[in-house]
């Protein structure tokens, strides 16, 4: 039986730029035990994909796009290429193609995972939707309990056996490496990420101690200020390995995040590395780190605070990265142990 995973439109599949999405699905791909049997599914055509068994869907003919948008052909080409035999078709993140799938379904056991707020995906934004969802398909995932609540908002029930939380893992480290006095920020270089208030307090924070420096990785297509420092290091998107390796030298990460994360990947990858993670408490952020120190308002004279402080108390640096590491809770390993009890029970 064959395990098909559909990604959602337009995600990129491959090392550099990798979102989320994808970063787990690869991971899952790769360690379970049941990889032989997965394949997935994207409408990009990529060279290098994360992993092999990738399949890409071509939408450069286009004798649909302007009567049923790109969004249905893709759903129409993925279905022709299933197969017919009874399978699991894993859809992330998209509702709609949940509820395509269930239009059209040939005995196949369906699992959507919802990595963002159900409220605001087409599909899933009215009650009415959300319960046809609970009704019809045999599993749905979420990447946080704040995720899951959200989904249960307005309901007449607020929970049900077909619904689970996986946390998206990561590996981790057994012990502290050696690290720089050095701060990290990583992912989109916009407002909503926190990144507009970040920039306006590091330039304070590396004047006030001239020992510190501060990378930064990711981009944005719309304009963003950039600093130039000495001390500042702009890299753009990189493959996910040189990012890791990033977290892994820095004693700092700063995830100060405006809008109502559903988890926080980058979080959860920073206490991974044994960073010192400052987190602000919005969505399901404050779910990737015990040991977190928590931004109470998302502020430049908190975050401001908050830096100074831990900068100055080397003591502080140790404690909370030593903790970080010693009860990091969200193992890739324990991750794909829970998809795969999923995929057994549907197989």
């Amino acid at each position: 039986m064959n395990i098909n995973i559909i990604l959602p439109y337009k995600e990129t599949y491959s090392d550099k730029l990798a979102g989320a999405v994808s970063l787990l699905v690869a991971e899952v791909k790769n360690k379970s035990k049941f990889k032989k049997n997965i394949k997935i599914f994207g409408s990009l055509n990529l060279k290098n994909p994360l992993t092999k068994d990738y399949i890409n869907c071509d939408l450069s003919r286009k004798p649909f796009y302007y009567i049923y948008g790109k969004t249905f052909y893709y759903l129409k080409i993925i279905k022709k290429k299933i197969s017919l035999e009874k399978s699991i078709i894993e859809i992330h993140n998209r509702p709609q193609a949940a509820k395509f799938f269930l239009d059209n379904n040939n005995n196949n056991k369906i699992i959507l995972y919802f990595h963002n707020d159900p409220l605001t995906l087409r599909g899933s934004k009215y009650a009415y939707q959300r319960i046809f969802l609970l009704k019809n398909l045999d599993k749905i995932i979420f990447v946080s309990d704040w995720t899951k609540r959200q989904f249960f908002k307005n309901l007449p029930i607020n929970d049900s056996e077909k619904c689970t939380i996986i946390y998206p893992g990561s590996t981790f480290l057994k012990k502290i490496p050696k690290k720089k006095n050095n701060i990290v920020f990583a992912g989109k270089l916009n407002k909503s990420k926190g990144y507009n208030l970040f920039i306006k307090v590091i330039s304070e924070v590396l004047k006030k101690n001239k020992s510190w420096s501060c990378d930064i990785v990711g981009d944005d297509p719309r304009y963003f200020e950039k600093i130039h420092h000495p001390r500042i290091y702009y890299h753009g998107w990189l493959p996910y390995n040189e990012t890791m390796k990033i977290f892994e030298k820095s004693k700092i990460a700063v995830i100060p995040s405006l809008w109502e994360e559903p988890l926080g990947r980058t979080a959860i990858e920073a206490a991974s590395r044994g960073c010192v993670s400052i987190i602000s408490k919005r969505g399901g952020l404050v779910e990737t780190n015990s040991h977190g120190i928590f931004l109470n308002y998302v502020t430049k004279e908190e975050l401001f605070n908050k830096l100074n402080k831990i900068i100055n108390s080397p003591s502080l640096i140790n404690l909370y990265s030593k903790k970080t590491l010693e009860e990091f809770k969200h193992s890739i390993l324990k991750t794909v142990k829970e998809v795969n009890i999923i995929y057994k029970e549907l197989l």
